[in-house]
């Protein structure tokens, strides 16, 4: 029998010492106290793992408040969209309630529109629109300098871009843009249904707003 074939008989049958104490004669620890120090041990090992589990639910009750907090935030932030009357407004103050709430270093956005009417724009627009595949959020610290000089300074280390879209529209009215100086808050593998509920609920603030073609 080797050491893995005794542990695993020993997982399967942990009432083998009380069922044949005799056998507690036969262990040899390091303690000269035997089966004393066997029992602390044991208990030493239960303390550290009700430790680790009360250290688990600590963290799962932060991420349910984070969450808690982020919820709050997005019901407060459409609550002030649909209050929105004009165009102009909601290009001032969507923006700046988003920094304020959410604390990001930079917002802007982009309708296709106003980024038609530049050329310089227009190709940054376009570049980014390609990436947003089936007009999702995309988060990444690696965007192209054409996509970057759109909306940010040259401070952003990192961005979410944000499709503003309706239910119906195929491709997005305009892109909303988060950037944080921190490299690693917006990564490619940040997960993106809050951003994209975000996305739906200012193209429709958009499309409400902003004047026919």
């Amino acid at each position: 029998m080797t050491k893995e074939d005794l542990f695993h008989f020993l997982s399967d049958n942990p009432n083998i010492f009380q069922q044949h104490p005799e056998l507690l004669e036969l262990v040899t620890l390091s303690d000269s106290r035997g089966t004393a120090s066997l029992l602390e041990r044991q208990v030493s090992m239960l303390n550290e793992r009700l430790r680790e589990h009360k250290s688990q639910q600590s963290q799962f009750m932060q991420v349910a408040r984070e969450n808690e907090q982020i919820s709050d935030n997005f019901t407060h932030v459409i609550c002030q969209m649909i209050g929105f009357t004009n165009l102009s407004e909601f290009a001032t103050e969507f923006p700046s309630e988003l920094r304020t709430k959410f604390e990001i270093d930079e917002v802007a956005f982009k309708t296709e529109q106003a980024a038609s009417r530049r050329p310089s724009d227009n190709e940054g627009y376009d570049d980014a629109v390609r990436r947003l595949v089936n007009n999702r959020a995309v988060c990444d610290n690696r965007w192209p300098s054409t996509i970057m000089n759109l909306f940010f300074s040259k401070d952003i280390n990192s961005a979410a871009l944000v499709p503003m879209r309706t239910y119906e529209s195929k491709a997005p009215l305009g892109i909303l843009a988060l950037g944080s100086r921190d490299p690693d808050r917006y990564t490619n593998d940040l997960g993106t249904a809050h951003l994209d509920r975000l996305g739906l609920m200012s193209g429709l603030c958009l499309a409400r707003l902003q004047p026919a073609q």
